[in-house]
């Protein structure tokens, strides 16, 4: 087993809650409110979420300055936030040295943030409810295409029906998702020539050109399949290379003496060959920084990519938390 989900294991009968392994979710109740703890970003397992069904019998919505109440007087907790009749905060756990010290300081804060959280809802008259129709009934945790819910019976049958349904299938524009593409790797270009100009080569750049290639031929394209992630990828390198050469134009353009001699950046982008073979360029550093920006492009290409094809992957899935088949999706 990983230490995460050791340390969650632990957790666990600590707070008076359950552990769902393949999900990787805390579960249960807590002084009658419904509870799931989950890491939003599972990169980030220490930066909890707790989340319960929640909702006033006034109808009344949290406002902003009761929400503060909450994340300054309770350090652990950073956010919290109503959407409807969720009440979700999110806990930053500070792990201290060696695998005890950090599962003593996870618990800790944790049920620290657990116990404010219950309290303040009761404080301020929120009673637990259903996620969906806010009605108080005996409900379930659920995962549904990436969201998470207290469902009562009623409402787990209308999910389970609408997911199940059929959907209407977009068809994908590969031309215009290419015309996406481009113009979304615009940023990554911008980006790659901004920072560099400014004495930086970032690995920023490497995630705007991945999340802007990807949304552009998605946007335009209508949907991203293999195909288009395939499509994605070439104008991805492409589009390096180009905001790579831009960048030394710029330079020689700027700093190499080319606007003194009249030339244009256009003029001095096409120079770049000759002034590589000529040592104005010195061929070392022109390789190295190239090397290194397809390095961070990859960087932030491939953790870009498996988000999408998670984000693909979680369309028509809804599963109990807890539950012998939570490790299945709906049929």
């Amino acid at each position: 087993m990983s230490k995460q989900t050791d340390n969650y294991l632990a957790m666990a009968p600590a707070l008076g809650l359950r552990y769902d392994p393949v999900n990787q979710v805390l579960y249960g109740q807590r002084n009658g409110y419904d509870i799931l703890i989950y890491a939003a970003n599972p990169g980030q397992p220490y930066l909890l979420t707790i989340h319960t069904g929640a909702r006033n019998m006034f109808g009344a919505n949290l406002t902003k300055e009761q929400t503060k109440e909450l994340t300054k007087s309770v350090k652990p907790i950073l956010t919290c936030l109503q959407n409807g009749n969720d009440i979700i905060i999110t806990v930053n756990v500070v792990t201290g040295t060696g695998v005890k010290a950090s599962l003593e300081k996870l618990t800790a804060n944790t049920g620290e943030a657990l116990n404010a959280l219950i309290s303040f809802l009761y404080g301020k008259g929120f009673a637990p409810c259903c996620s969906i129709c806010g009605m108080q009934k005996f409900v379930t945790p659920h995962e549904s295409e990436g969201r998470y819910y207290h469902l009562c019976p009623d409402c787990e049958a209308s999910m389970r029906t609408r997911i199940a349904a059929p959907k209407p299938q977009k068809q994908e524009n590969v031309i215009g998702g290419i015309v996406g593409a481009l113009l979304g790797s615009l940023i990554g270009v911008f980006c790659i020539v901004l920072l560099s100009q400014l004495g930086y080569v970032a690995a920023f750049s490497g995630v705007i050109m991945a999340i802007g290639v990807l949304a552009g031929y998605e946007k335009l394209g209508g949907k991203l399949t293999k195909k288009g992630i395939v499509i994605s990828i070439v104008i991805m390198l492409g589009m390096t290379f180009f905001g790579n050469q831009l960048d030394w134009a710029i330079s020689l353009y700027t700093k190499g003496g080319g606007s003194k001699l009249g030339l244009t950046i256009f003029d001095c982008f096409q120079m770049i060959p000759w002034a590589i073979s000529n040592e104005v360029i010195a061929k070392n550093t022109y390789l190295f920084n190239l090397v290194l920006i397809y390095l961070f492009l990859l960087v932030g290409a491939i953790p870009t990519i498996g988000a999408k094809i998670k984000d693909k992957q979680k369309i028509g899935r809804m599963v109990r938390i807890g539950s012998a088949s939570s490790q299945f999706p709906v049929l």
